[in-house]
């Protein structure tokens, strides 16, 4: 299999996925890449389609200035955390990094099945404290192995408890962050961006155009297959990866 291949392949994948729960288009398509190339590379490769994918979701269905409102520090939070994140990989050894990013999918993927398996799910406190320190460190491992969810998501399943409609808002308030993670990490690999071969700013385009096509398949069928089943295989497929991405860190 081509590395265009893969790479579009892994945007389909995790962009279906993305439509059907609201998250995992970064993870999945990080995990997936980060065996076969640099951190910093991936995240190259992986920010305009990612940027894409977070934007549509919070646009869609409106509401963008209540979210702004509500979220402003989380946003702004995550926004820092993200700059000093993307810095750090060009600071931080490829292994070191790799090491991390197994590590949070390994935990992140543990986390989950010992939800589903007791019936509840993990969360933090929905205080200032906790929202600056989550934004922040959610951030920071977000622009620097794009693995940004895991602690996100466990802040506002708080965050969002008591909301009219709490799935939709954890959702929108989680894509708004990822958007913004997203534009920290463009900032900072601009000039890496604009160094790219021409062949990989047509992968980039096909996967960013395929995205967005594959997202709207996964909206389609959010309420037609059962979401469990998806979510069970998509977090066996990433605790492979995990596994895999970690057996390379510390093969290195």
């Amino acid at each position: 299999m081509t590395a265009f291949t893969l790479i579009i392949l892994t945007f389909i994948i995790a962009s279906i996925f993305h439509g059907l729960t609201g998250i995992g288009v970064t993870l999945i398509a990080t995990t997936a890449l980060a065996s076969s190339y640099p951190m910093s590379h991936v995240l190259v490769l992986t920010v305009i389609p990612c940027l894409l994918i977070n934007l549509v979701v919070f646009l869609d269905g409106g509401r963008i200035v209540y979210y702004l409102k509500k979220y402003w520090l989380l946003v702004l939070t995550s926004f820092v955390g993200s700059f000093i994140g993307t810095k750090l990989v060009f600071i931080i050894a490829s292994h070191h990094l790799l090491i991390a990013l197994g590590l949070l999918i390994v935990g992140y993927v543990a986390m989950q099945f010992v939800a589903m398996s007791v019936g509840k799910n993990f969360k933090l406190p929905n205080t200032t404290p906790s929202l600056v320190i989550s934004g922040t460190i959610a951030g920071v491992l977000g622009g620097a192995t794009n693995a940004m969810s895991p602690l996100l998501v466990m802040y506002l399943l708080s965050a969002t408890e008591y909301t009219d409609d709490p799935k939709t808002e954890l959702i929108k308030a989680s894509n708004l962050c990822y958007v913004v993670g997203k534009i920290a990490q463009l900032i900072v690999l601009w000039q890496a961006l604009t160094a790219l071969p021409k062949n990989d700013w047509l992968m980039i385009g096909v996967a960013s155009v395929a995205s967005v096509m594959f997202l709207y398949l996964g909206f389609y069928f959010r309420d037609k297959i059962s979401q469990a089943m998806f979510k069970k295989i998509v977090l066996v497929i990433l605790l492979i990866l995990g596994v895999r991405a970690l057996i390379k860190g510390f093969g290195a």
